[in-house]
């Protein structure tokens, strides 16, 4: 019947074509395709931000560029069923081997020096065989690596652009940025290339992201996906503000939240990459974490603004400053601190060497201390505030025998913990240490960390709880609130030999 039915369409469809090939066609040029009645003249305010747009996509986008990737992976290669013998297929003994082949990536840029200087992602171009950049007019180049800043996701490239003029972008001034502001995001999503679009800064100064790196993130609507990293979100003046960097995503597309890392901070690190080859940071030598709101409340602090100091590392610019633990930082150099990571971010953004000014509140009172910040990573740093800090982000304590992870939404459901807990994710455990003689094993999370004057201190990040553990001297005790599972318990540990 259904093929019936679908014969019949068939034949309808045929008769009405026929009847429709038998009609008399007009004379070209008689119909007027297309006109109908429009405004005599459109909005002055509409038609002056689209005549921005386009004049700021003219004067930016010819400083954009592709990066193309290439690396050489090796994949497991399958099984390959041997002719068949006797009616029954026979396999191979053993793994199968393993292949190379190469991987194809790549995202934005754009350039920021006409002797062939190129900014981008870090994340874009790490571990990459073969790098390529291409101009808008399709020119391509190879690329070398100047430097990379993991931390801040910033990486420089240089090609050599021989006789060919390169069109470079100009800064803006990122502090300068307003939310409501417009801003266009011009890359190559999904490698499209030379794509813009628009949206407004929707917020400043995101840092809610998991992870040990330095965020200070620009928040913006306009649409960005996967091959936009690395590229320019620029102002109507045509001046770069940030550059676009990740989304949030529950589809891995994208889904109106976007973030870009201001240029400012950007340049800072583009600018020792160039002359130096390695990123400095400024370093104040403390152990800081958020306002909670009931400390907030009690002290009357408004906004839960402020950074608390857990602990001062002896010998570290700010013990030397004066800084205490329990100190809550309100200002930097004049400018009020609006919690931990706002505090760590900018004296991070600052050379060593430099004075500053940190405003403190101390047993219910206001003071004023003065800092001459040290080099973060010098060997200045005192070690015993110090975990060893892995490639993978991971960080060790050798006295404890753990290695210490971000415990993020991913982790939790790997894990079987519970949604709601806050604090770090155990990676491993070394074999005979304090960690492992009282059971912590790889999958718990930390959540507490209470020292000798019975405070709690909230397990808020994988490289504070190193800090505070490396801290405890050998022989030292520390008691921790592990979770396993839905298990919560509390182990005591005491410090073992220092293995570094």
């Amino acid at each position: 019947m259904r093929h019936q039915v679908s014969l019949s369409c068939i034949l309808l469809l045929g008769t009405v074509g026929w009847s429709a090939s038998d009609t008399a066609r007009p004379v070209r040029g008689s119909l007027h395709l297309g006109d109908g009645s429009q405004l005599a003249k459109p909005p002055a305010v509409a038609q002056e931000l689209s005549d921005a747009f386009a004049a700021v996509v003219q004067q930016v986008q010819p400083a954009v560029v592709t990066v193309y990737t290439t690396r050489t992976i090796e994949v497991q290669a399958q099984g390959i069923p041997l002719p068949f013998l006797f009616g029954f297929p026979q396999e191979q003994e053993g793994p199968p081997p393993e292949q190379k082949r190469k991987e194809m990536g790549g995202g934005s840029g754009f350039v920021i020096d006409a002797r062939g200087y190129v900014l981008t992602n870090a994340h874009v171009v790490k571990d990459q065989d073969e790098i390529k950049v291409e101009l808008p007019d399709r020119t391509r180049f190879d690329a070398k690596v100047v430097g990379i800043d993991e931390k801040a996701d910033v990486a420089v490239l240089r090609i050599d652009p021989g006789k060919t003029r390169l069109s470079v972008a100009a800064f803006g001034d990122s502090d300068k940025l307003r939310i409501g502001e417009w801003v266009l995001a011009l890359g190559n999503p999904y490698m499209f290339r030379n794509t813009v679009t628009a949206g407004i800064v929707s917020a400043l100064g995101r840092n809610e992201m998991e992870g040990e790196g330095y965020s200070d993130y620009i928040q913006t609507d306009a649409a960005v996906n996967p091959g936009n990293s690395g590229g320019p979100l620029v102002n109507l003046k045509g001046e770069v503000v940030g550059i676009n960097s990740s989304i949030w995503s529950r589809s891995g597309g994208y889904q109106g939240i976007s973030f870009a890392i201001p240029i400012d901070m950007a340049k800072r690190i583009a600018e020792d990459l160039i002359y130096d080859g390695v990123v400095t940071r400024g370093w104040l030598g403390m152990v800081i974490e958020d306002v909670d709101p009931e400390l907030a409340d009690a002290l009357r602090i408004p906004g839960r603004n402020g950074a608390k100091v857990v602990q001062v590392a002896p010998g570290s610019p700010a013990m030397a400053g004066g800084a205490k633990a329990g100190d809550i930082v309100l200002d930097l150099s004049g400018k009020p601190v609006t919690g931990s990571a706002d505090l760590r971010n900018r004296v991070a953004s600052m050379r060593p060497g430099t004075k500053v000014d940190l405003h403190v509140l101390r047993d219910g009172k206001e003071t004023d201390l003065s800092v001459t910040l040290g080099k973060l990573g010098s060997t200045s740093e005192d070690s015993s505030m110090a975990g060893l800090e892995g490639p993978d982000g991971t960080y060790l304590v050798p006295r404890f025998g753990l290695k210490l992870g971000v415990l993020g939404d991913k982790e939790k459901v790997a894990n079987g913990l519970p949604a709601s807990i806050r604090g770090v994710l155990v990676v491993d455990v070394a074999q005979g240490s304090p960690a492992q003689e009282k059971g912590i094993r790889a999958g718990m999370a930390i959540l507490e960390f209470i020292d000798t004057d019975r405070k709690d201190i909230v397990a808020g990040s994988p490289s504070v709880l190193a800090k505070l553990l490396a801290g405890i001297p050998s022989g030292g005790t520390v008691a921790l609130k592990v979770a396993d599972h839905d298990q919560i318990r509390l182990v005591g540990l005491r410090a073992g030999e220092d293995k570094r």
